[in-house]
């Protein structure tokens, strides 16, 4: 390969670089508004992504907890972790009714793809959510799968 080559091939690299860069950092979620049921959602991901389980089973309603354990939703949420660590995550909508809200959310997961670029995967999820004590709590996940169980199966013990 001659210099020109060379040259061309690194000005392209720098290019690709730079516009990952861009990219990831055009990607940041904006701040949703503090007290809203999005914030509140929007800060129990972030927990879940950074493994702080404890102030995101906080998030959880006091008859959510009654039915999930600390244990079970901490087991689920590390399995969760790895997916919603390398995920941005979308505000869609928030539905607000009095003392209950439903917030949906599009859940964008991105992976490495061979050789160069990489893989997107979007689907939606859905937080009921309620108001107790004038906080928003999460009051329904579609995950940890433990926690459906218990709601299931009224006879299981949190050991």
């Amino acid at each position: 390969m001659n210099k020109a080559s060379i040259s061309v091939c690194i000005v392209i690299g720098l290019i690709l670089v730079a516009s990952v860069i861009a990219l990831n950092i055009g990607n940041k979620p904006s701040k949703m508004p503090e007290g809203s049921p999005a914030r509140t959602v929007q800060i129990f991901l972030e927990h879940v992504s950074s493994e702080n389980y404890d102030s995101a089973y906080n998030s959880l309603s006091i008859e959510l907890k009654k039915t999930c354990s600390f244990t079970d939703f901490a087991a689920d949420s590390f399995n969760e972790k790895a997916r919603y660590s390398r995920s941005t995550f979308k505000h869609l909508t928030t539905h607000l009714d009095n003392l209950e809200s439903v917030v949906l959310v599009e859940v964008i997961e991105v992976e490495p793809a061979f050789p160069i670029g990489t893989s997107e995967n979007s689907y939606q999820e859905k937080f009921n959510l309620v108001k107790e004590n004038m906080n928003w709590k999460i009051s329904q996940l579609q995950f940890p799968i433990n926690c459906f169980m218990a709601l299931e199966n009224p006879n299981k013990s949190d050991d």
